[in-house]
């Protein structure tokens, strides 16, 4: 009895001795972390840019690309992206996408240098790195809206090829219903000044210009609108793949670039781009 009673004081005084313990918790300690206030900027383009978005036409931002350097082309199709003059080439653009479009002209960048000094070798600064001109030639790509262009009937404008006979309206849009009746303007390029494109059938409808395949070098090609008449001279005539839109970009100088299907090859295109007379 008395060992029993023993081990029962021992207890209680072990589990007094328990109870006099204050166990520390988490919540005992504070940690403030607040993080900073507008920790992430606005994304609207009028918060960034300072003007509302212009669809369909140029924007502010187009002209902000600083990660290009001169004379590097670039693969997207929007903006203002060459600062040298190209092989005709000096901007690219958005197109519409009704399935005929052209691109890729593939010509090289001309890299300018400075002149040769004595003995025929090239002047520069480093043995093995040419200079480059502190100011390199660039021309504004030229641009002008189709608002305010049309006809009484809707039309834009008329092309006229003598040596194919072909004699057709030009309607707004890439589209079948512009094809229907004549050819048709692609929206994103210019109406007038610059880089004139339009596209048509090839065959299978009324108004087709399939016969551009046999257009030659200097052969002519006249767009009149309510501006006045051009005449330009066929340059290229080339089959390109139906991905590629390269020649629908902008230019500093007038030209007309048509395009069309190629007969039973529907992933390329005939390709007809002339530059005005002077």
């Amino acid at each position: 009895m008395r060992h029993i009673r023993k081990i029962a004081g021992l207890m209680l005084s072990m589990a007094a001795a328990l109870s006099m313990a204050v166990p520390a918790f988490a919540s005992d300690y504070s940690f403030t972390t607040d993080a900073p206030q507008d920790f992430y900027g606005s994304t609207s383009y009028e918060d960034v840019y300072g003007s509302q978005y212009n669809y369909g036409g140029r924007n502010v931002v187009d002209y902000q690309v600083p990660e290009l350097e001169y004379g590097r082309p670039s693969t997207t199709m929007t903006g203002v992206m060459e600062r040298t003059i190209l092989p005709g080439l000096q901007q690219t653009v958005g197109t519409g996408g009704g399935g005929y479009g052209v691109a890729g002209g593939g010509g090289p960048i001309t890299v300018l240098v400075e002149g040769t000094g004595a003995g025929g070798s090239t002047s520069t600064t480093n043995p093995t790195v040419p200079t480059l001109p502190t100011t390199p030639t660039y021309q504004q790509p030229a641009y002008t809206s189709v608002e305010g262009m049309s006809y009484k009937d809707g039309s834009i404008g008329i092309i006229k090829i003598p040596s194919l006979k072909i004699n057709m309206k030009v309607w707004e849009g890439e589209t079948d219903a512009s094809m229907k009746k004549g050819l048709g303007h692609y929206s994103s390029t210019s109406a007038w000044d610059g880089n004139v494109a339009v596209c048509g059938h090839n065959r299978g409808a009324k108004y087709t210009i399939g016969s551009i395949k046999n257009l030659e070098r200097g052969d002519t090609i006249t767009y009149t609108t309510i501006y006045g008449t051009r005449t330009y001279a066929v340059e290229t005539v080339k089959v390109i793949s139906n991905t590629d839109w390269s020649y629908l970009q902008a230019t500093a100088d007038n030209r007309i670039t048509l395009t069309t299907c190629l007969a039973d090859h529907p992933e390329s295109r005939v390709l007809v781009q002339a530059v005005e007379k002077k």
